[in-house]
């Protein structure tokens, strides 16, 4: 019922947000890769560390944002 369908369009948004969020990372992990930017090793790992936390942290926040939107298209 209610529950159900709220259920299914956080789980619809969780989805889309996490696509959208980890395409990002890449592009911008590509570019920065292509840069240069990272001299050693440890620098690229850093890096990676700190794209996984970013993506953590932002896929949940977008996810409502995307969940706000799928309702304003389906009611």
């Amino acid at each position: 019922t209610m529950l159900q369908n709220i259920l299914s369009f956080y789980l619809q948004g969780l989805l889309i947000a996490a696509i959208f969020v980890i395409v990002i990372s890449f592009i911008w992990f590509l570019i920065r890769a292509s840069k240069g930017v990272d001299k050693t090793l440890q620098e690229r790992h850093d890096f990676l560390f700190d794209l996984l936390m970013i993506n953590v942290m932002t896929i949940p926040i977008v996810a409502f944002g995307v969940v706000s939107i799928i309702l304003m298209i389906k009611v």
